[in-house]
């Protein structure tokens, strides 16, 4: 090649690299415009410290009323409970979503959520320790406590209310595993908000995207919480999940009270308010929708999403009254849309919204989406 030749090539590629330049400054830009402390301010005052509140504050009728159902073991005041357990776990699924900071892992204690918030519980396990009288929670039985456990355990499975009192009636220890299993939640939910408390200040400031930053923590927690409900709420008791071979409909969320349907729906509903930056008080705000506004590409991708959200809500909204265990066993094609739905928008929230904000996904969620 001449030397003139050699001079045109590179002018050309010279051209290239400050247009391909500009672009990603163009980018970084828009990115750098958005407001990230906006973004976190809004979400800890009007969505993360408001759904603790509110958990903290269902739980205390909640434990109210398993004394008052242990002072008088009584069919109105099991039903009392059940209902009272019925509002804390609808308020659970919003505290659920945060699991960092305060929430997360510490030595050998798993997150909140794991720690409370661990379904499907084990029956045999929990029935086991309450025949040692052991309340001490002093192994990692996850599956033997918190939440579920006090589901399992109010509730029965497929008994009637006389049939549960009378399980109180020849089972002395059975009120105490209650009452400790509850004690238990109480403790670690508290811990938490008081926690937070603290924590939302250093929370709000921390305005950087590197891994450890409240922004990566947050949007990776988000992309967590939604897997969450896609995999483990749906993919599983469908049986979709690699290496799965036959269906699980006992594995849905609160198998026991039949109100997995519900609580997926509120999750769902978690999901979509920390997108749109809702507060929990219905008052918009800033969410990661706004942060998509602000970069190059985002309005677009917003229109993408907001399509499949709305094809996903379609399908929840179809499904039908009963629990998921018992949709997934009568009615498994209208369960599995929903799944499907689900599939589809994992892409827009998590590798396109990703590239866009210039936030790393750091972990797996071991599904190859």
């Amino acid at each position: 090649m001449g030397m003139k030749n050699k001079a045109v090539l590179s002018l050309i590629v010279g051209l290239l690299f400050i247009g391909s330049c500009k672009e990603k400054d163009k980018g970084m830009d828009a990115s750098l415009a958005f407001d990230r402390g906006a973004l976190l301010s809004n979400l800890a005052s009007g969505m993360i410290m408001p759904a603790y509140d509110s958990c903290v504050f269902y739980f205390a009728s909640l434990a109210q009323s398993i004394q008052q159902f242990r002072a008088e073991p009584t069919v109105l005041h099991l039903q009392v409970a059940q209902q009272n357990w019925k509002q804390f776990a609808r308020s659970w699924q919003y505290a659920a979503a945060f699991n960092f900071g305060p929430a997360a892992e510490k030595g050998i204690k798993k997150t909140l959520a794991e720690e409370v918030g661990s379904f499907p519980v084990s029956s045999t396990k929990i029935e086991s320790f309450i025949m040692a009288n052991d309340t001490s929670f002093a192994n990692f039985d996850r599956d033997s406590r918190g939440i579920f456990a006090v589901e399992y355990l109010l509730f029965g499975e497929n008994e009637s209310a006389n049939e549960i009192l009378a399980k109180y009636a020849n089972q002395a220890p059975r009120f105490l595993y209650l009452l400790a299993c509850a004690n238990h939640i109480g403790l670690n939910l508290k811990l938490v908000q008081t926690e937070w408390k603290t924590y939302q200040a250093s929370f709000v400031s921390s305005v950087g995207t590197d891994i450890g930053s409240s922004t990566s923590l947050l949007y990776n927690e988000f992309l967590k919480y939604y897997e969450g409900l896609k995999n483990f709420k749906f993919g599983i008791p469908l049986g979709k999940r690699p290496g799965q071979t036959t269906v699980l409909p006992k594995s849905v969320e609160a198998y026991y009270s039949g109100y997995s349907t519900q609580l997926a729906r509120e999750h769902w509903r978690c999901v979509q308010l920390i997108w749109e930056g809702t507060n929990l008080n219905g008052k918009s705000g800033v969410g990661f929708k706004a942060y998509l506004d602000k970069v190059e590409g985002g309005k677009a991708l917003i229109d993408l999403t907001l399509a499949q959200v709305k094809a996903t809500q379609n399908k929840l909204d179809s499904l039908p009254a009963s629990s998921l265990s018992t949709a997934i066993s009568n009615d498994f094609n209208r369960v599995d849309e929903v799944h499907t739905e689900l599939l589809k928008l994992t892409r827009f929230y998590k590798s396109d919204l990703s590239s866009l904000i210039g936030i790393a996904v750091t972990y797996s969620s071991g599904d190859g989406d």
